[in-house]
């Protein structure tokens, strides 16, 4: 009977040894799948609004609407409010946010391959093209006007009513925080 016991207890401790294998098989796999999520695929999973901190100190409070590689689309939704308070959207610049709050700590899917081709000038380009006022937010100031020529890495602001560089504000993308709806 003793060796009954031996070979049950050596069982026992075959099961045990196979659990905590188990165990950190599945730690191991799921640190390294949260190693590749992105906190667009993050806040693109929020169902309400986040509250945004932007690196001029602002903040920015808004529901994610879109989101591609290197901005969001913000906008109101609901009962929540619109970002800037004047019913608008607003196309933040992914290297503007400093910080999220009311990221749930699930994500969702990744972007398709063609979702994933939607970058930040194809972002600015689009709302070049529909003409309409915008008001870009840099660090530092706040620019009126129409959205021209979109360059690789620098956007023109155009001031009036045309389609005339003269005049035009070039502002790099690195300077961009936002991209307002004009009232």
């Amino acid at each position: 009977m003793r060796w009954d016991d031996l070979f049950d207890d050596l069982e026992g401790q075959a099961e045990h040894a196979r659990r905590q294998d188990l165990a950190a098989e599945v730690a191991d796999r799921t640190r390294r799948e949260q190693a590749t999520v992105t906190l667009a695929d993050r806040v693109r999973a929020a169902q309400g609004a986040l509250t945004w901190s932007l690196r001029d100190g602002s903040t920015l409070v808004g529901r994610v609407l879109a989101a591609g590689p290197g901005w969001f689309l913000l906008g109101a939704d609901g009962d929540v409010p619109a970002p800037d308070g004047e019913g608008r959207q607003v196309l933040l610049a992914a290297d503007a946010v400093v910080g999220v709050r009311g990221v749930p700590d699930w994500s969702a899917p990744p972007l398709s391959p063609v979702a994933a081709r939607r970058t930040f000038l194809m972002a600015l380009r689009a709302l070049g093209q529909a003409g309409e006022r915008v008001r870009v937010r840099t660090a530092t100031d706040s620019h009126a006007g129409r959205l021209g020529r979109v360059g690789a890495d620098h956007v023109d602001l155009l001031p009036g009513e045309g389609t005339e560089a003269e005049g035009a504000l070039t502002l790099p993308f690195a300077a961009v925080l936002a991209v307002h709806e004009a009232p």
